[in-house]
């Protein structure tokens, strides 16, 4: 079996790697070692590091624009506009080339998703990974203005959760996204989902339950067979990963860090994370709330790391703390934590409540109270014995569901049912 896996971005060729591209690359991987021919399809690289899957890329008509106006086209093709000529000859050029029986579709806005016409005419079969839920909400987030869970879907009332500029762009452009969209998906073979949960959803929004298939993450196979540390290298630090942008809610944390720092005096945050485009706003506010609760030497931001580097701040955390503010399946840096036997604090949203029992193999709390945050993480640097035994049962857990051999199988059942 050929599977050519379709990604804006992946480990090894691009600086801008996140959840997503991890989850690819791992289910790429567990595909090669299972005897598959596999080969990943992505924007032309920026990065000189020799890929662990053989890659191909394809050009994008931002690569040619001026830059100024780079963002502008990659603004366009969030909203609505999922056509890149250039990625789209390419990308047929390719599959004349290598034929695939199946194209796995990933996080791939700014290759468009007219490349699954492409694939379609090529009679591949085609999977898309939905890990937000960006094909049914501009913001991904699925929430209103209310931060309740949206029903509505996406259309011109959007605006009412969107930047502030450009609102009339904006409402020309939504007018015909779930259109565009839902004309692309019906071009779908099959959707994988990370959770039961995530398969409501998009139950919810219309797409056939048949479509519908349920595979967890993989575990973090590059980080090795790592055994559960019997005592934390640094016992006050907390740690956050994610992009600097509302939905993985640093602002929420952030928040929680006086009540934190009264009971834990010594405690202090690391949070890993890169900026995003059109964040400047949200980066303001996370200074804001820094410099009025005056605990500036206690929260170190490290930029953007590499995937690579991400398993020593794991390792050095007493707890990871994870404040999804939207309905999430399950984060990529949950799956990672446990996998390592790390006590985590995560948002009880989406799908995470079929990862963690509340205080058996993790906390929950509430997205929105900074103060269900807090009281969490004080629980955990308050009691290392406690945590150390919810941290084993973390292990345990994810280990059982999210076993290679397991999700092999679960992949390639999938592929064979399209």
């Amino acid at each position: 079996m050929r599977v050519i896996h379709v990604t804006n971005y992946f480990p090894g060729t691009h600086e801008h790697v996140g959840g997503a591209e991890q989850a690819c690359f791992r289910t790429a991987l567990l595909a090669r070692d299972r005897g598959w021919s596999v080969l990943a399809a992505t924007t032309i690289p920026d990065r000189n590091e020799r890929p662990q899957v053989e890659t191909v890329p394809l050009p994008i008509v931002e690569d040619w624009a001026p830059q100024r106006l780079r963002k502008y086209i990659e603004a366009a093709k969030w909203f609505s506009i999922q056509y890149d000529p250039l990625a789209f000859h390419a990308f047929r050029r390719l599959l004349k080339k290598i034929p695939a029986d199946v194209v796995h579709f990933h996080n791939c806005q700014f290759l468009t998703l007219s490349l699954l016409s492409a694939a379609r005419a090529a009679g591949a079969k085609t999977v898309l990974s939905v890990y937000d839920y960006w094909l049914f909400c501009p913001t991904v987030m699925l929430l209103d203005v209310e931060k309740h869970f949206c029903t509505r879907a996406h259309g011109t009332w959007c605006v009412e959760c969107l930047p502030r500029s450009f609102v009339a762009f904006q409402k020309a452009l939504l007018a015909f996204r779930r259109r565009t969209l839902d004309r692309y998906m019906q071009l779908c073979d099959g959707f994988h989902v990370l959770s039961e949960h995530s398969r409501s959803v998009l139950a919810g929004y219309g797409i056939p339950g048949s479509k519908i298939h349920v595979v967890p993450l993989t575990l973090p196979m590059e980080f090795g067979n790592i055994e559960v540390q019997e005592e934390s290298p640094d016992p006050d630090m907390m740690l956050f990963a994610g992009w600097l942008n509302e939905r993985k809610g640093l602002h929420r944390l952030l928040q929680a860090m006086p009540l934190i720092l009264r009971e834990r005096p010594s405690a202090h945050l690391t949070a890993v994370g890169g900026a995003v485009r059109f964040g400047e706003d949200y980066q303001k506010d996370l200074d804001e709330i820094i410099a009025a609760g005056g605990f500036r030497e206690r929260v170190t931001f490290t930029g953007h790391v590499q995937p690579s580097r991400m398993k020593g701040f794991i390792q050095k955390a007493s707890v990871v703390v994870i404040p999804e503010q939207y309905e999430n399946m399950s984060p990529l840096l949950m799956i990672e934590a446990m996998s390592m036997g790390k006590p985590v604090v995560v948002s009880r949203v989406g799908g995470i409540p079929e990862f963690i029992q509340h205080r058996v193999n993790g906390w929950l709390a509430d997205p929105l109270d900074h103060r269900d945050f807090a009281a969490c993480a004080i629980e955990v640097l308050s009691d290392p014995k406690t945590a150390l035994e919810v941290g084993r049962k973390a292990r345990e857990t994810i280990r059982a569901k999210c076993a290679d051999d397991k999700v092999g199988q679960q992949t390639e059942e999938m592929y064979k049912s399209l």
